[in-house]
Protein backbone atom coordinates (compact mmCIF):
# COMPACT_ATOMS: atom_id res chain seq x y z
CA UNK A 1 0.00 0.00 0.00
CA UNK A 2 1.26 3.67 -0.92
CA UNK A 3 0.76 6.59 1.49
CA UNK A 4 -0.07 9.97 -0.32
CA UNK A 5 1.20 13.36 1.06
CA UNK A 6 0.37 16.28 -0.15
CA UNK A 7 1.60 19.27 1.30
CA UNK A 8 2.32 22.89 0.00
CA UNK A 9 5.48 21.76 -2.09
CA UNK A 10 2.88 19.57 -4.16
CA UNK A 11 0.41 22.36 -4.14
CA UNK A 12 2.81 24.77 -5.66
CA UNK A 13 4.07 22.15 -8.26
CA UNK A 14 0.54 21.26 -9.63
CA UNK A 15 -0.11 25.11 -9.47
CA UNK A 16 3.04 25.73 -11.57
CA UNK A 17 2.25 22.42 -14.05
CA UNK A 18 -1.67 24.18 -14.37
CA UNK A 19 -0.13 27.27 -15.64
CA UNK A 20 1.86 26.30 -18.18
CA UNK A 21 -0.42 23.68 -19.59
CA UNK A 22 -2.87 26.25 -19.52
CA UNK A 23 -0.06 28.66 -22.04
CA UNK A 24 0.95 25.17 -24.06
CA UNK A 25 -2.40 23.40 -24.69
CA UNK A 26 -1.78 19.58 -26.49
CA UNK A 27 -3.46 20.92 -29.98
CA UNK A 28 -5.87 18.66 -31.47
CA UNK A 29 -4.43 17.35 -34.49
CA UNK A 30 -2.06 15.71 -31.92
CA UNK A 31 -4.95 14.15 -29.63
CA UNK A 32 -6.66 13.05 -32.84
CA UNK A 33 -3.77 10.77 -33.77
CA UNK A 34 -4.38 8.36 -30.86
CA UNK A 35 -7.84 8.41 -30.15
CA UNK A 36 -10.10 5.73 -29.77
CA UNK A 37 -13.73 5.52 -29.42
CA UNK A 38 -15.35 4.55 -25.83
CA UNK A 39 -12.44 2.90 -24.09
CA UNK A 40 -12.26 1.64 -20.53
CA UNK A 41 -9.19 -0.12 -20.78
CA UNK A 42 -6.51 1.11 -23.41
CA UNK A 43 -3.35 -1.29 -23.64
CA UNK A 44 -0.08 -0.91 -24.83
CA UNK A 45 -1.12 -3.26 -27.91
CA UNK A 46 -4.31 -1.61 -28.45
CA UNK A 47 -2.40 2.06 -29.50
CA UNK A 48 -2.25 2.51 -33.14
CA UNK A 49 1.32 1.60 -34.95
CA UNK A 50 3.94 4.79 -34.04
CA UNK A 51 1.65 6.69 -31.68
CA UNK A 52 3.62 9.20 -29.96
CA UNK A 53 1.90 9.85 -26.10
CA UNK A 54 1.01 14.11 -26.23
CA UNK A 55 3.70 15.65 -24.15
CA UNK A 56 2.68 16.19 -20.72
CA UNK A 57 4.38 17.11 -17.25
CA UNK A 58 4.96 14.80 -14.35
CA UNK A 59 5.12 15.14 -10.61
CA UNK A 60 6.30 12.53 -7.93
CA UNK A 61 4.02 13.03 -4.66
CA UNK A 62 5.71 11.53 -1.57
CA UNK A 63 4.29 7.89 -1.37
CA UNK A 64 4.91 6.96 -4.18
CA UNK A 65 1.98 8.50 -6.62
CA UNK A 66 2.94 10.17 -9.65
CA UNK A 67 0.56 12.50 -11.44
CA UNK A 68 1.29 13.69 -15.41
CA UNK A 69 -1.08 16.55 -16.12
CA UNK A 70 -2.22 18.33 -19.87
CA UNK A 71 -4.44 20.85 -21.38
CA UNK A 72 -5.63 19.56 -24.47
CA UNK A 73 -7.55 21.27 -27.05
CA UNK A 74 -10.74 18.49 -27.55
CA UNK A 75 -13.42 18.88 -30.12
CA UNK A 76 -16.08 19.89 -27.12
CA UNK A 77 -13.12 22.27 -25.71
CA UNK A 78 -10.55 22.88 -23.72
CA UNK A 79 -10.06 19.86 -21.46
CA UNK A 80 -7.91 18.86 -18.42
CA UNK A 81 -6.19 15.69 -18.87
CA UNK A 82 -4.68 13.87 -15.54
CA UNK A 83 -3.01 10.68 -15.27
CA UNK A 84 -2.30 9.10 -11.50
CA UNK A 85 -0.26 6.01 -11.13
CA UNK A 86 1.78 4.30 -8.56
CA UNK A 87 5.40 3.70 -8.73
CA UNK A 88 7.47 2.32 -6.10
CA UNK A 89 4.63 -1.01 -5.65
CA UNK A 90 4.75 -3.70 -3.80
CA UNK A 91 3.42 -5.70 -6.54
CA UNK A 92 3.36 -5.04 -10.43
CA UNK A 93 -0.29 -3.84 -11.80
CA UNK A 94 -0.78 -1.64 -8.73
CA UNK A 95 -3.37 0.64 -8.81
CA UNK A 96 -3.76 3.88 -7.19
CA UNK A 97 -6.74 3.81 -4.42
CA UNK A 98 -9.91 5.81 -5.28
CA UNK A 99 -9.26 8.20 -2.64
CA UNK A 100 -5.76 9.21 -3.57
CA UNK A 101 -7.15 9.69 -7.38
CA UNK A 102 -9.68 11.86 -5.84
CA UNK A 103 -7.15 13.53 -3.37
CA UNK A 104 -4.50 14.24 -6.59
CA UNK A 105 -7.59 15.49 -8.57
CA UNK A 106 -8.25 17.88 -6.55
CA UNK A 107 -4.72 19.51 -5.89
CA UNK A 108 -5.16 19.92 -10.08
CA UNK A 109 -8.70 21.15 -9.92
CA UNK A 110 -9.87 18.17 -11.67
CA UNK A 111 -13.62 17.30 -11.25
CA UNK A 112 -13.71 13.57 -9.96
CA UNK A 113 -15.70 11.96 -11.43
CA UNK A 114 -14.41 13.40 -14.00
CA UNK A 115 -16.97 14.90 -16.11
CA UNK A 116 -15.54 14.42 -20.06
CA UNK A 117 -14.43 10.78 -19.21
CA UNK A 118 -11.99 8.48 -17.62
CA UNK A 119 -10.14 4.88 -18.44
CA UNK A 120 -7.59 2.49 -17.36
CA UNK A 121 -4.06 2.95 -19.21
CA UNK A 122 -1.16 0.43 -19.55
CA UNK A 123 1.56 2.65 -19.84
CA UNK A 124 4.25 0.09 -19.65
CA UNK A 125 3.67 -4.09 -19.79
CA UNK A 126 1.69 -4.50 -16.87
CA UNK A 127 1.52 -0.86 -15.38
CA UNK A 128 -1.45 0.81 -15.52
CA UNK A 129 -2.69 4.13 -14.89
CA UNK A 130 -6.05 6.32 -14.11
CA UNK A 131 -6.78 8.54 -16.75
CA UNK A 132 -9.37 11.52 -15.95
CA UNK A 133 -10.81 14.29 -18.66
CA UNK A 134 -12.48 16.39 -18.14
CA UNK A 135 -14.03 20.03 -20.27
CA UNK A 136 -13.17 23.09 -18.14
CA UNK A 137 -13.50 25.42 -21.39
CA UNK A 138 -16.64 24.48 -23.95
CA UNK A 139 -15.62 25.36 -28.00
CA UNK A 140 -16.73 28.35 -29.22
CA UNK A 141 -19.49 28.05 -31.81
CA UNK A 142 -18.67 31.04 -34.00
CA UNK A 143 -20.83 33.36 -35.96
CA UNK A 144 -20.14 34.26 -39.22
Amino acid sequence: MSILIIGATERERAAEMIANAKANPVPLSLIRQGTLDDIKLLRLKDRPPGLERPPSQHMMFPGGYRAAFSIEEQPAGMCSHLSISVEGRSRKGMMPSVEAVQAIAEVFGVPFPPNAGGWTEEFEPGEYAINLVSLYAPAQEGNA
